[in-house]
């Protein structure tokens, strides 16, 4: 095989050799957090009580995002109608799997690759029976996610094996949600935002997926789900660790002062979510309308 071809194979080029920045400039910024990783981690700046508890919630925190923005691919590609995004979706699902890695390794070496101490660990915590079936989906559809693989299974069994990303994202959420430290913010944030993906893929069943009013019931729904599922968590599987109610958590919300070290509650964040899906939505079928008519106006 010759260098340009084996440069062709790589994240680069698009599926017809072709050069894409598209692909490139989205590479360069699943790279950067673990880039910004590496130099946290050696800096010193974690290293109490450990860099590896550093290394967990970060390599973890993106692994997640990534998953969910690999499952956001097809609603992006038919709200906005650029077909191109669908380039992203491995790109983004292999990213994902590199960070789940970083997170085991990084367990690992908190636990000083002591394997009793981790089995025990593993045995006896159900947030890790949570992330080991999350990673084993994961890995699966890593090692299928090459053309020769899809092509020696077939595209119905491919797409029946791939379809399992689904449970892995939900997966990856609940672990999210049963850590320790999972009391406000971005684990709900990102329970929200599945709860969108999940039910974006029920509307576009329907042909929904690009309607603006559509949108809008899904994305006030997302949000509910997140400031809902706040305090309800809380109160049950977080109970020993909240000294909060259920009113407290929920009046977080509108507090100014909050925000100012806990950041912008998930439900706001989701309600822009939602504007802006619904005006890109908009603005899409408007283009397309207005498309239309020019065309009809050319014919007659």
């Amino acid at each position: 095989m010759s260098a340009y071809a084996i440069l062709k194979s790589t994240p680069c080029f698009d599926a017809a050799g072709r050069f894409s920045w598209l692909k490139t400039g989205t590479l360069v910024l699943a790279c950067a957090p673990a880039v910004w990783i590496g130099i946290e981690f050696s800096s010193g700046r974690w290293d109490f009580p450990s860099p590896y508890v550093g290394l967990i919630y970060h390599s973890g925190l993106w692994a997640t995002y990534l998953l969910l923005a690999s499952l956001l691919v097809t609603p992006m590609r038919r709200i906005t109608g650029w077909g191109k995004l669908a380039q992203l979706r491995r790109l983004l699902g292999v990213s994902c799997f590199f960070y789940s890695m970083l997170h085991v390794v990084a367990w690992f070496g908190l636990r000083f690759w002591d394997w009793a101490a981790l089995l025990g660990e593993a045995v006896s915590r159900p947030s890790l029976w949570v992330a080991t079936v999350s990673l084993v989906v994961l890995f699966a559809l890593a090692i299928t996610s090459f053309d020769s693989v899809m092509r020696a299974m077939g595209g119905d069994r491919w797409k029946r094996l791939h379809s399992l990303v689904y449970i892995g994202g939900f997966l990856a959420v609940l672990h999210f949600l049963m850590s320790p430290g999972s009391l406000q913010g971005i684990p709900y944030l990102m329970a929200g935002g599945y709860a969108w993906l999940m039910g974006w893929r029920l509307l576009d069943k329907r042909r929904l997926g690009a309607s603006p009013a559509a949108l809008t019931a899904l994305g006030l729904g997302a949000a509910l789900v997140a400031l809902l599922l706040q305090p309800l968590w809380l109160i049950t599987f977080q109970a020993e660790r909240n000294s909060q109610t259920a009113w407290q958590a929920l009046a977080d919300n509108v507090n100014g002062d909050i925000w100012t070290y806990l950041g912008v509650p998930p439900v706001w964040l989701l309600l822009g979510w939602t504007l802006a899906t619904v005006s890109i939505a908009w603005l899409s079928r408007r283009h397309t309308f207005l498309q239309t008519i020019s065309a009809r106006r050319h014919t007659t």
